[in-house]
């Protein structure tokens, strides 16, 4: 399926799924977002090269953040709810708007989904605020029981110079 054929329901899905990971994060609603993705998901966001390019090869180049399976994400989840993270306690508030989102291939099994964000992320100890400025790409896959899982999240930090720590539940 060619982005310009993408039947309305496919994109209405996609969009529903994009929302649904947004609002989990929003909510410290871990055990949702966890759920959300498959047990071999890749998460990565490259580091910038230069002022145009990211790296491409997680393996050989550097990372903001690389996790080749979702235990990656439930070990820094349970870091978090087990509030060891100093730099995430108390843990900042954010607010997801996801926007742009366009349907790059799609077939019964699988989906890639391209989209932009802003993450707005109030720190309550300093009273600051910053926004995250975001290009996403989410692979989905049809998981064996129904539904659409988490397959891949690519996240580029488009202004990777901000004034917080950096981590997943603010981008």
């Amino acid at each position: 399926m060619t982005p310009a054929s993408v039947d309305p329901a496919l994109r209405a899905l996609a969009a529903d799924l994009l929302f649904r990971e947004a609002d989990a994060l929003d909510n410290q609603d871990w055990a949702n977002w966890l759920a959300m993705y498959r047990e071999d998901a890749r998460y990565w966001v490259p580091a910038w090269i230069d002022e145009h390019r990211t790296t491409a090869d997680p393996d050989t180049e550097l990372s903001l953040i690389y996790h080749t399976t979702r235990r990656g994400l439930e070990e820094r989840v349970g870091r978090i709810q087990s509030r060891k993270s100093i730099t995430a306690t108390p843990l900042p508030r954010t607010l997801h708007l996801i926007a742009g989102l366009t349907i790059a291939e799609a077939d019964t099994e699988a989906m890639r989904v391209r989209s932009n964000a802003a993450v707005h992320v109030y720190d309550a100890r300093t009273a600051a605020h910053h926004v995250a400025a975001l290009r996403y790409e989410h692979s989905f896959r049809c998981a064996p029981g129904g539904g659409w899982l988490i397959a891949a999240k690519t996240i580029v930090l488009v202004n990777d110079r901000m004034p917080s720590v950096v981590d997943f539940y603010a981008l």
